[in-house]
Protein backbone atom coordinates (compact mmCIF):
# COMPACT_ATOMS: atom_id res chain seq x y z
CA UNK A 1 0.00 0.00 0.00
CA UNK A 2 0.71 3.90 -0.35
CA UNK A 3 2.64 5.08 2.74
CA UNK A 4 0.08 7.78 5.16
CA UNK A 5 3.16 10.03 6.02
CA UNK A 6 5.01 11.87 3.12
CA UNK A 7 7.05 14.69 3.59
CA UNK A 8 7.53 17.60 0.74
CA UNK A 9 11.23 18.85 -0.10
CA UNK A 10 10.69 22.05 -2.23
CA UNK A 11 13.08 23.05 -5.22
CA UNK A 12 16.03 24.68 -3.45
CA UNK A 13 18.65 27.18 -4.33
CA UNK A 14 22.41 28.40 -2.64
CA UNK A 15 21.48 31.77 -1.28
CA UNK A 16 24.83 32.33 -0.58
CA UNK A 17 25.63 32.29 -4.49
CA UNK A 18 21.95 33.90 -5.75
CA UNK A 19 21.93 37.06 -4.19
CA UNK A 20 20.80 40.49 -5.49
CA UNK A 21 22.76 43.11 -7.68
CA UNK A 22 24.02 45.68 -6.44
CA UNK A 23 21.89 49.11 -7.87
CA UNK A 24 23.46 50.53 -10.64
CA UNK A 25 21.44 53.80 -11.46
CA UNK A 26 20.09 54.54 -14.68
CA UNK A 27 20.20 50.96 -16.36
CA UNK A 28 17.18 50.21 -18.73
CA UNK A 29 14.76 48.33 -16.77
CA UNK A 30 14.84 44.68 -17.92
CA UNK A 31 12.44 42.09 -17.96
CA UNK A 32 13.43 38.36 -18.23
CA UNK A 33 13.13 34.98 -18.82
CA UNK A 34 15.32 31.80 -18.51
CA UNK A 35 14.36 28.45 -19.53
CA UNK A 36 15.06 25.69 -22.05
CA UNK A 37 13.57 25.73 -25.93
CA UNK A 38 10.84 22.92 -25.14
CA UNK A 39 9.41 25.76 -22.32
CA UNK A 40 9.77 28.94 -24.78
CA UNK A 41 6.55 28.24 -26.16
CA UNK A 42 4.70 28.94 -22.84
CA UNK A 43 6.54 32.38 -23.64
CA UNK A 44 4.75 33.01 -26.82
CA UNK A 45 1.17 33.96 -25.43
CA UNK A 46 3.06 37.12 -23.62
CA UNK A 47 5.56 38.09 -26.51
CA UNK A 48 3.18 40.73 -28.42
CA UNK A 49 3.04 42.69 -24.28
CA UNK A 50 6.75 42.34 -24.18
CA UNK A 51 7.27 43.31 -27.89
CA UNK A 52 5.20 46.20 -27.03
CA UNK A 53 6.61 47.42 -24.29
CA UNK A 54 10.09 46.99 -25.83
CA UNK A 55 8.70 49.35 -28.95
CA UNK A 56 7.32 52.03 -26.29
CA UNK A 57 11.06 51.83 -24.35
CA UNK A 58 9.36 51.15 -21.55
CA UNK A 59 11.55 48.34 -20.67
CA UNK A 60 13.54 45.55 -22.61
CA UNK A 61 13.59 42.03 -22.52
CA UNK A 62 16.63 39.46 -21.90
CA UNK A 63 16.04 35.45 -22.44
CA UNK A 64 18.19 33.08 -21.25
CA UNK A 65 18.31 29.41 -22.98
CA UNK A 66 15.30 29.78 -25.57
CA UNK A 67 17.55 28.72 -28.14
CA UNK A 68 17.11 29.00 -31.88
CA UNK A 69 13.55 29.06 -32.30
CA UNK A 70 12.96 32.20 -30.79
CA UNK A 71 15.66 33.86 -33.21
CA UNK A 72 13.25 33.48 -35.50
CA UNK A 73 10.60 35.80 -32.91
CA UNK A 74 13.02 38.30 -32.10
CA UNK A 75 12.22 42.03 -32.10
CA UNK A 76 13.86 45.34 -31.60
CA UNK A 77 14.89 45.07 -27.46
CA UNK A 78 14.89 41.58 -27.25
CA UNK A 79 18.51 40.09 -25.99
CA UNK A 80 18.36 36.51 -26.46
CA UNK A 81 21.48 34.62 -24.79
CA UNK A 82 22.54 30.67 -24.68
CA UNK A 83 21.87 29.60 -21.51
CA UNK A 84 25.41 28.76 -19.36
CA UNK A 85 25.99 27.06 -16.28
CA UNK A 86 28.71 29.77 -15.06
CA UNK A 87 26.71 32.68 -15.85
CA UNK A 88 23.31 31.80 -15.24
CA UNK A 89 23.18 33.57 -12.07
CA UNK A 90 24.86 36.53 -13.42
CA UNK A 91 22.25 36.89 -16.79
CA UNK A 92 19.66 36.61 -13.52
CA UNK A 93 20.62 39.46 -12.14
CA UNK A 94 20.76 41.19 -15.66
CA UNK A 95 16.72 41.36 -15.12
CA UNK A 96 14.62 43.97 -12.90
CA UNK A 97 11.53 41.81 -12.95
CA UNK A 98 11.48 37.80 -13.61
CA UNK A 99 8.46 36.28 -15.26
CA UNK A 100 7.07 32.54 -15.19
CA UNK A 101 3.93 32.34 -18.05
CA UNK A 102 2.42 29.13 -18.10
CA UNK A 103 -1.02 27.47 -19.70
CA UNK A 104 -3.08 25.54 -17.55
CA UNK A 105 -2.16 22.35 -18.63
CA UNK A 106 -1.32 19.25 -16.89
CA UNK A 107 2.37 19.09 -17.41
CA UNK A 108 2.66 22.32 -16.93
CA UNK A 109 0.88 22.21 -13.45
CA UNK A 110 3.49 19.97 -12.15
CA UNK A 111 6.35 22.07 -12.78
CA UNK A 112 8.40 23.00 -10.18
CA UNK A 113 8.63 26.79 -10.09
CA UNK A 114 12.65 26.83 -10.28
CA UNK A 115 12.77 29.91 -12.38
CA UNK A 116 10.19 31.72 -9.65
CA UNK A 117 13.09 30.86 -6.90
CA UNK A 118 16.16 31.59 -8.62
CA UNK A 119 14.05 35.24 -9.90
CA UNK A 120 13.14 35.55 -6.09
CA UNK A 121 16.47 34.98 -4.72
CA UNK A 122 18.30 37.44 -6.79
CA UNK A 123 15.78 39.96 -5.16
CA UNK A 124 13.64 40.38 -8.33
CA UNK A 125 9.77 40.94 -8.07
CA UNK A 126 8.15 38.47 -10.26
CA UNK A 127 4.81 38.21 -12.34
CA UNK A 128 3.75 34.42 -12.90
CA UNK A 129 0.46 33.14 -14.01
CA UNK A 130 -1.59 31.28 -11.30
CA UNK A 131 -0.79 27.56 -11.84
CA UNK A 132 0.44 24.42 -9.98
CA UNK A 133 3.33 25.48 -7.81
CA UNK A 134 3.48 29.03 -8.67
CA UNK A 135 0.33 30.05 -6.70
CA UNK A 136 1.82 28.58 -3.74
CA UNK A 137 5.28 30.27 -4.15
CA UNK A 138 4.40 33.68 -5.31
CA UNK A 139 1.73 35.55 -2.48
CA UNK A 140 -0.40 37.69 -4.89
CA UNK A 141 0.72 41.69 -3.72
CA UNK A 142 3.37 40.67 -1.52
CA UNK A 143 5.92 38.98 -3.77
CA UNK A 144 5.06 39.04 -6.65
CA UNK A 145 1.89 39.35 -9.05
CA UNK A 146 -0.30 36.44 -10.46
CA UNK A 147 -1.47 37.17 -13.91
CA UNK A 148 -4.03 34.37 -16.32
CA UNK A 149 -5.32 37.01 -18.79
CA UNK A 150 -3.55 39.29 -21.08
CA UNK A 151 -4.73 42.52 -19.49
CA UNK A 152 -3.87 40.80 -16.00
CA UNK A 153 -0.17 40.72 -17.43
CA UNK A 154 -0.07 44.28 -19.09
CA UNK A 155 -1.51 45.44 -15.45
CA UNK A 156 1.06 43.58 -13.64
CA UNK A 157 4.27 44.12 -15.64
CA UNK A 158 3.13 48.08 -16.26
CA UNK A 159 2.78 48.41 -12.56
CA UNK A 160 6.09 46.99 -11.60
CA UNK A 161 7.62 49.13 -14.56
CA UNK A 162 6.05 52.12 -13.28
CA UNK A 163 6.59 51.76 -9.78
CA UNK A 164 10.54 51.29 -8.18
CA UNK A 165 9.50 51.08 -4.53
CA UNK A 166 7.06 48.52 -5.82
CA UNK A 167 9.74 46.94 -7.69
CA UNK A 168 12.19 47.13 -4.39
CA UNK A 169 9.15 45.93 -1.80
CA UNK A 170 8.33 42.57 -3.72
CA UNK A 171 11.76 41.65 -4.40
CA UNK A 172 12.76 42.33 -0.91
CA UNK A 173 9.90 39.73 0.09
CA UNK A 174 10.33 37.36 -2.32
CA UNK A 175 13.93 37.08 -1.15
CA UNK A 176 13.05 36.48 2.69
CA UNK A 177 10.52 33.78 1.11
CA UNK A 178 13.13 32.19 -0.64
CA UNK A 179 15.54 32.39 2.48
CA UNK A 180 13.17 30.81 4.79
CA UNK A 181 11.71 28.46 2.94
CA UNK A 182 13.14 27.36 -0.28
CA UNK A 183 17.15 27.47 0.21
CA UNK A 184 19.66 25.14 0.56
CA UNK A 185 20.53 26.49 3.97
CA UNK A 186 17.14 26.34 5.23
CA UNK A 187 16.02 22.66 3.83
CA UNK A 188 19.73 20.74 3.75
CA UNK A 189 18.62 20.49 7.63
CA UNK A 190 15.45 18.94 7.23
CA UNK A 191 16.46 16.63 4.57
CA UNK A 192 19.07 15.27 6.95
CA UNK A 193 16.60 15.01 9.81
CA UNK A 194 13.89 13.12 7.56
CA UNK A 195 16.98 10.74 6.46
CA UNK A 196 17.57 10.17 9.78
CA UNK A 197 14.15 9.28 10.94
CA UNK A 198 13.65 6.95 7.66
CA UNK A 199 16.34 5.12 8.87
CA UNK A 200 15.59 4.41 12.41
CA UNK A 201 12.32 3.61 11.84
CA UNK A 202 12.80 1.89 8.83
Amino acid sequence: GFSGKVLLVPTVVDIDRYVPRPADGDRQLTIGWIGRPSTWGYVRPVLPLLHELCASNAAKVLVVGAGEEARRECFPGLELRDWCEAREIADIQDMDIGIMPLPDEPWARGKSGYKLVQYMACGLPVVASPVGVNSTIVEHGANGLLASTQSEWRSALESLLAHARLRARMGSAGREKIVTGYSLQAQAPRLIDILRSAVRTG
